[in-house]
């Protein structure tokens, strides 16, 4: 019995674990801005644009095209620091391999 009661703790504490991290990667977001702080973009944890802020002074000094170029390069950006944050989260979890112990 002794056993089949450390199994049950472990399956709990790697539930915990999992639902840890899955709490985490849900809330992350990642936020990039342009050299001239005019334009801004976040992205949420799935690498959807949430929020984009463009200064005024933006729309004076980048043309329509140049604007639209930015903006998918800073999602872009976002996204890559979004995926190097999710790495490392998924990197600290505790990894439990299983052994010969799990299958008595």
């Amino acid at each position: 019995m002794q056993g089949y009661s450390a199994m049950v703790e472990e399956l709990d504490r790697q539930r915990t674990e999992l639902t840890r991290i899955r709490a985490a990667l849900s809330d992350l977001t990642s936020r990039a801005t342009s050299h001239d702080r005019l334009v801004a973009v976040t992205v949420n944890a799935r690498g959807l644009a949430v929020d984009i802020s463009i200064e005024p002074a933006a729309l004076r000094r980048y043309r329509a095209e140049q604007l639209s170029e930015l903006l998918t390069t800073l999602v872009a950006e976002a996204d890559r620091a979004l995926d190097a944050r999710r790495a490392e989260l998924l990197a600290a979890a505790e990894v439990s391999e299983p052994d010969y112990r799990d299958v008595r």
